[in-house]
């Protein structure tokens, strides 16, 4: 998937609401809930110089993907005045000369022809956009692909709308409203076509610019993401603590875009706070460091949401787990903060981004709130492994220690162990469940905290290993 936002223009109006398009696209379409693209699948094109570098992003994208290749981009659309043909406007673009200052559509086109990705979608947020879909075009054109799917925000004469003060370009907009609150009355998946469909309907009944579409080969009516308004009608009446968890995921994403047009103000301001003076410097300081921590619990609140749903899955593989949790703390400059006592190297099969995720927290909860010497040993079984993380601090009080994995439960206020949300360990606990495993947590004999995981070798049941949706 190649995501392109041409946001600051030389010679045309600056478009600021393209730069939130690109993010909240991309925080969605790499999240579990709608497309659950790993994120190194995922090439983010941000304001690009020169028409080389969104060239390369797609050519590469197209060698590589072989399940879906997805190309969107939102900014200016020109058109050469002496041959009709679409570009795509870049920082330096030129009305008059366009030819050699923006990208010609036709160097998506080619590149999309010759993959061997068995569905490809080229979504365009500009105006004459409507162009690509082959009426203003001569010969074989990408609409005429098998497999292929054109969703363009306007017509091929029209232009599209970026509504001041929105947060969103009025074609993206609509876009993601339908990708986090779904449509009602559609099944358990939304194809192309009823998504294109819904916003053609919602965008003409705000007077704004109708969306073109066109479809080869039937690939608008295959699932594309999950549609959030589907309830699986089970017959059970939910449970107050069911509607509590509900209400916080639904608020937890409804924070995600204004949270995200927040964190680059404040990382913009951030950026320029050696011009500020002093006493702005310190606010724009303190804004950015709460704006990140608001950031972080909005994260957390969504990834037990996650689990709380059933929706989160497992992509394991086969490693040694010594190996990974070595790399691991190197990757971190934790080599030499703690002690590691791993003699042998242990094959299982894992999850190794949800592996790390828990080591983080466990790790990091004992250099922030323990004391020296931190140690990680590793042991084997047979029929599972064991990573404990002890350290030599004042340990965890005894009236929260049976609590400590509870949701928002934080240790002696006293201590700096108090910090934080208190979701860290909860989230660690529901990860270590999902591979198949659990955590406890007890108390050191002469003080300190020991965190004990324990995880299958092998897995047999739950296991989910899902194919990348492509690039």
């Amino acid at each position: 998937m190649v995501l392109v936002g041409a946001s600051r223009f030389t010679h045309l109006a600056e478009l600021p609401a393209v730069i939130t398009n690109i993010a909240v696209l991309q925080e969605l379409l790499t999240s579990e809930e709608v497309w659950k693209l790993p994120t190194g699948h995922c090439t983010v094109v941000r304001d690009p110089q020169g028409p080389r570098a969104v060239s390369q992003a797609v050519k590469q994208a197209a060698r590589e993907a072989t399940d879906t290749l997805l190309f969107y981009y939102s900014g200016h659309g020109l058109i050469d005045p002496g041959t009709g043909e679409l570009y795509l406007a870049l920082h330096d673009s030129q009305v008059q000369e366009v030819y050699d200052s923006a990208v010609p559509y036709e160097w998506i086109r080619r590149p999309f022809q010759t993959s061997r990705a068995a569905r490809r979608v080229v979504v365009l947020d500009c105006c004459y956009s409507g162009r690509m879909l082959g009426a203003m075009s001569e010969g074989l054109g990408l609409a005429e692909i098998d497999g292929t799917y054109l969703l363009a925000a306007a017509a091929e004469n029209a232009l599209a709308l970026a509504p001041p003060g929105e947060r969103h370009t009025a074609f993206t907009g609509e876009f993601v409203d339908l990708l986090r609150r779904g449509v009602p009355e559609a099944g358990e998946s939304l194809t192309l076509n009823e998504i294109y469909e819904r916003m053609r309907s919602s965008l003409r009944a705000a007077e704004r610019p109708e969306p073109q579409c066109r479809d080869r080969n039937s690939l608008g009516m295959t699932p594309f993401v999950p549609n959030p308004a589907c309830e699986p009608r089970t017959g059970v009446t939910k449970t107050p603590e069911a509607v509590m968890r509900r209400l916080v995921s639904d608020v937890s994403h409804e924070l995600r875009t204004p949270l995200t047009t927040i964190t680059m103000a404040t990382e913009l301001l951030e950026e320029k706070s050696d011009q500020l003076d002093p006493l702005l410097r310190g606010a724009v300081e303190m804004a950015t460091a709460e704006t990140r921590r608001l950031g972080d619990l909005v994260d957390a609140l969504l990834e037990l949401s996650r689990y709380d749903a059933g929706v989160a899955e497992l992509l394991t593989e086969e490693v040694d787990v010594t190996k990974e949790v070595v790399s691991f703390l190197d990757a971190r400059e934790w080599t030499d903060l703690v002690v590691l006592d791993a003699p042998n190297p242990i094959r299982a099969q894992v999850d190794t981004k949800r592996l790390n995720a828990v080591l983080a927290e466990l790790i990091g909860n004992a250099l922030r709130h323990g004391d020296r010497p931190i140690t990680v040993s590793l042991a084997s079984r047979p029929t599972e492994f064991v990573i404990e993380v002890s350290d030599s601090g004042n340990g965890i009080p005894e009236s929260t220690l049976p609590y400590i994995f509870d949701r928002f439960v934080k240790g002696d206020s006293r201590r700096p162990r108090s910090e934080g949300s208190g979701l860290g360990l909860s989230i660690a606990r529901e990860a270590a469940h999902l591979m198949g495993g659990d955590i406890r947590a007890a108390n050191r004999v002469g003080g300190g905290a020991r965190f004990t995981l324990r995880l299958p070798l092998q897995r047999h049941d739950r296991q989910t290993q899902s194919p990348s949706p492509g690039s």
